[in-house]
């Protein structure tokens, strides 16, 4: 007989149905833990957290036994009317088994998060269908009725924030659909329910707006103020006032849908493959590997033609748990490459510094993940739950598998989760559990005898070891069964074919009486670990301490070189890792982009050489040795910097990469950890000339994350210094990634303190580069006055002291501040010394800067023939040094030109604004984004279109507006005035857009 369908409903009122009809579900308490099953489907909870849903803190003497009558009377209901193992008991627990389609708390994630992606992909009219379908899922509050306590409130909260964000995107789509008259009554009631939700008041007042009853509007602005002021306090953000001002002014562009486009660009997919390599002398495991294997494979299993109803719906989780040393990370990564045909999409790896006192946060996880998959960094969000909404839908209908090395907990993973499937994830760790509760565990235990004596012989041989049964007892007992261990013991005997095994064996038992209070394990590593130290030769054991003075366990070639005090292409460095390779203190890691090795130490020989830097070496001698490596860092840093900026070649650097602008992105994450590391241990001078080398580079690069990471940590290096000078110059940097990123009134507030401290300690060379730099963010939002001034201040005192490279920087901006101001023949004044000098300093980019802000100006006069020379000569330029933003910028004036030049000339504007929009797009240069919309709603203008011209300037208005870019705003919105009144194409006009430095 076929079972009728049930459906379980917890977004409103808990409801079973079976056939239509509903079940009878029980009291309160037994409401609950079906509620909290149901949060929980597929995963089997114990007694003691169901104990906790239902009492929480106090649960009575007899929970125990309820909870097992309540499970009792749900079975009775819930098994007869959909199969016997519908509620089950298994050794972990209570689990309730429910299909993918039969709860519709899992359809409205499911049509939510398939509605987000169709409006960030523009797709406007799937997205309002689909979100509109997620919101009928519910029937009122998620658990309406229920008296749950912590576990369930939170899970209530999150379900009802989600519902209001598939509301208001749901409304964003149909509001760019034009149908707003439909939302009205909708939006009424949200909003008059959730009146503190100024963005549920801003898309009722449009939506109001748009119906033509502007006095509606007003009304909805008047009393989301009242209720923000009374509950609250506070006035109403900048969104809704900018939207009373618009409604008050009767502004052409609120009346407009603006096009929506994907809201960050997703690469184009590309198989990647992140793995350490394989372990040559790998041996054993085959059962855990057949175990894992069974639970991962089917996650990349093409879905069939109709989908079960029992298919997987999520990415499942394998977490290989043991203590360390025991060989986690070889059987995980030997097991991901046995599995890379079954993953074709992608196989991907981190290390999450678990075992570390500096675990490795998610957002910072997350961000190489995205870069990793093809991410630009300017396109990375800042919030870690953005970061993980990325993630999950740049892998959504791939087959990847990731792994996670050396895991700290469950807070640590959950963010990193695919959660689709077709992907899986693979989790190390010394913590049991460290995963999800859904998550499979598999314990790593040690090898067993046979499996030790394998290994063993690989590295030793077999003839060395059976003449000394006994010997080979005595090692095989002191490696306790862990592969590390036993690789550093072969390697002992290998490198010393005239030892005896019981040498080694009285000194792995020598060792072991010198770490007591250690666990087994531990003191099986640290004895070999010892012995293999003692037996080293006394500049390789140098070596080996020295490692144990950087902040992380995986280095180049150069930082060893560095720490000994030798040369980069001094033979004798070579020599001493090749003698700790085969100690098996070190192993090669993986080979970087240049080809070049790239060295790794276990976590315990690591902190082994730690301890005996700290014993053997001087504190003079430690701190000297990281100096020269953090002095290395910043020569490297320099020399990438040079290329980038200036077209240097990267002969400053010995030994090292040729192609420096790659090198910077193969180690864009460590940069960071060193200027961190370097602030935290105090080297602050180091600290503080590190983020300043990388403040440029961060800056062209558009690695805005890596930028606010770097200039905090000198922040914090110099006020724990008592420096005031290296204080005011990070707030300056600060000052500038906010500005890029649209923060304009805390990078202001940012660089007047930081301009007044440094004024008054008479660093007028610092608070000359600051100056340039705010007159340049500032020139086009609306302090265009204060630009000039501090322009002219900074090019002053460049030129006083000295620095031709600070004097042209600080005559650009002085050339935008004009341009701004519309004085474009002085602009052009200024910029004409500022291009010979550039000239004579042969510097390629900021010559290309120069040419591009000149063009500029020569356009707002109307010459065109020179502004058309000048700006190619900057295109090539910024081709040349591989400057993207640059080259989007140059772009953007070919086509500003073209447009300048009449409507016979404008159809030749779209292709360089095409190309301009997307490089914008793929760098998530807002700013650069928002002027390409202005120029495209020009072109268009100046080809008889007046509808796509008015939706390209009012997305620029929007944008403009979003950015503090009063300038350019004014400017749109006196576009669109032309439009609306005559259809006109508004005139030429002056102005132009230089790249963004």
């Amino acid at each position: 007989m076929e079972l009728p369908r049930v459906e379980f409903k917890v977004l409103g009122p808990l409801e079973v149905l079976a056939g239509g009809h509903s079940l009878p579900l029980g009291g309160p308490k037994q409401r609950l833990l079906l509620a909290t099953l149901l949060v929980n489907a597929g995963t089997a909870l114990s007694a003691d957290r169901l104990c906790d849903a239902i009492w929480g803190a106090g649960p009575p003497a007899s929970a125990q036994a309820n909870v097992r009558s309540y499970v009792a009377a749900l079975r009775r209901v819930l098994n007869p009317a959909a199969g016997d193992d519908r509620l089950s008991q298994g050794h972990r627990g209570y689990q309730l088994r429910v299909e993918p389609d039969e709860l519709d708390l899992r359809r409205f994630e499911d049509l939510a998060a398939h509605g987000h992606r169709a409006l960030a992909d523009g797709e406007l009219r799937e997205a309002a269908c689909v979100l509109g379908k997620a919101l009928d899922q519910w029937r009122g509050g998620a658990f309406d009725g229920l008296a749950h306590h912590d576990a369930l409130h939170l899970e209530a909260a999150r379900l009802d924030e989600a519902r209001l964000t598939a509301l208001e995107h749901y409304a964003e789509a149909r509001l760019a659909l034009g149908e707003h008259r439909e939302l009205l009554g909708l939006l009424s009631e949200q909003a008059a329910r959730h009146p503190l939700r100024e963005s549920l008041w801003a898309k009722l007042m449009t939506a109001q707006y748009r119906s033509h009853h502007p006095g509606d509007a007003l009304k909805s602005y008047a009393l989301a103020r009242t209720a923000l002021r009374e509950e609250l306090g506070l006035e109403p953000g900048d969104e809704l006032r900018h939207l009373h001002r618009a409604v008050l002014t009767r502004d052409p562009a609120l009346g407009t849908a603006p096009p929506v486009r994907p809201t960050r660009p997703v690469p184009a997919w590309r198989p990647v493959s992140r793995l350490p390599p394989d372990t040559a002398d790998f041996v054993g495991r085959d059962l855990l590997m057949s175990r894992a294997a069974a639970l991962l494979e089917p996650a990349a299993a093409p879905p069939p033609a109709s989908t079960p109803a029992t298919a997987p719906t999520a990415a499942p989780v394998v977490v290989l748990t043991g203590p360390p040393g025991v060989g986690k990370t070889a059987l995980a990564t030997r097991l991901a490459h046995l599995l890379r045909h079954s993953f074709p999409d992608g196989l991907l790896f981190q290390r999450l510094d678990g075992a570390r006192g500096t675990r490795r946060p998610p957002g910072a996880i997350l961000a190489d993940l995205l870069l990793s998959v093809g991410v630009a960094g300017s396109s990375i969000p800042e919030a870690t739950v953005d970061r993980a909404a990325l993630f999950r839908s740049v892998l959504s209908g791939r087959r990847v598998l990731l792994l996670l090395d050396d895991a700290h907990d469950e807070a640590q993973i959950r963010p990193l989760l695919p959660g689709l499937p077709g992907c899986a994830v693979l989790v190390t760790s010394r913590q049991r559990p460290a995963g999800p509760p859904d998550a499979h565990l598999i314990d790593v235990a040690p090898f067993d005898d046979e499996e030790s004596l394998l290994l063993l012989r690989r590295t030793a041989g077999h003839r060395r070891l059976a003449a000394e049964p006994e010997a080979t007892e005595w090692v095989l007992a002191g490696c306790a069964g862990l592969p590390l261990a036993l690789r550093v013991a072969g390697a002992a005997l290998a490198a010393r074919p005239h030892w005896r095994v019981s040498c080694l064996a009285e000194r792995i038992a020598d060792a072991r009486t010198e770490h007591p209070g250690l666990t087994a394990e531990d003191l099986a590593v640290q004895a070999c670990v010892t012995a293999a130290y003692r037996a080293l030769a006394p500049d390789a054991a140098r070596a080996f301490r020295a490692l144990g003075t950087l902040p992380s366990p995986e280095f180049p070639e150069w930082a060893t070189a560095a720490l000994l005090g030798l040369d980069d292409a001094d033979p004798t460095t070579g020599a001493l890792l090749d003698a700790l390779l085969e100690a098996h203190l070190v192993r090669i890691d993986r080979v970087d982009a240049q080809g070049r090795p790239r060295y790794r130490m276990h976590e315990l020989p690591h902190a082994h050489a730690a301890g005996r830097a700290l014993a053997e070496e001087s504190p003079e001698w430690r701190r000297a040795a990281v100096v020269r490596v953090l002095d290395g860092w910043l020569t490297r840093i320099r020399a990438a910097g040079d290329q980038l900026i200036r077209g240097g070649t990267g002969d400053a650097v010995r030994g090292g990469a040729t192609d420096l602008v790659g090198w910077l992105e193969g180690e864009r994450a460590g940069l960071v950890a060193v200027v961190e590391f370097a602030a935290r241990s105090g080297f602050a001078p180091q600290a503080a000339d590190l983020a300043h080398a990388m403040e440029e580079i961060c800056h062209l690069r558009n690695w805005w994350g890596e930028w606010d990471r770097v200039a905090q940590a000198a922040l914090d290096s110099g006020t724990a210094a008592g420096d005031p000078v290296a204080v005011a110059v990070a707030q300056g940097s600060l000052a500038r990634a906010s500005a890029v990123r649209g923060r304009v009134d805390d990078a202001v507030t940012r660089w007047a303190a930081a301009i007044e401290e440094l004024d008054a300690l008479g660093e007028s060379h610092h608070a000359a580069r600051l100056r340039t730099h705010r007159a340049f963010a500032v020139a086009d939002r609306g302090m265009a006055d204060l630009a000039h001034d501090d322009a002219r201040a900074a090019a002053a005192a460049m030129d006083r002291l000295g620095d031709a490279h600070g004097h042209v920087l600080a005559l650009r901006s002085l050339g935008y501040a004009l341009v701004a101001l519309d004085r474009q023949a002085e602009a052009a004044a200024a910029l004409e010394p500022a291009l010979e000098a550039a000239e004579r300093l042969g510097h390629p980019l900021l010559l290309a800067d120069v040419l591009q802000l000149l063009a500029v100006a020569e356009l707002g006069r109307g010459r065109f023939g020179r502004a058309a020379r000048r700006t190619q000569r900057a295109l090539a330029g910024y081709r040349m040094v591989r400057h993207r933003p640059g080259e989007a910028y140059a772009l953007l004036t070919l086509g500003r030109m073209h447009v300048g030049l009449g409507p016979d000339q404008a159809p030749r504007a779209l292709a360089p604004l095409g190309e301009a929009a997307a490089i914008f797009a793929d760098l998530g240069e807002r700013r650069g984004e928002t002027l390409t919309s202005y120029w495209l709603g020009r072109t268009h203008a100046a080809l008889g279109d007046p509808g796509r011209a008015t939706s390209h300037l009012a997305a620029a208005l929007a944008g403009c507006r979003g950015l503090g870019m009063a300038y350019w705003a004014d400017r749109a919105r006196l576009a669109i005035s032309d439009l609306a009144r005559a259809g006109a194409y508004p005139g030429p006009g002056n102005g132009g857009l230089p790249a963004r430095r």
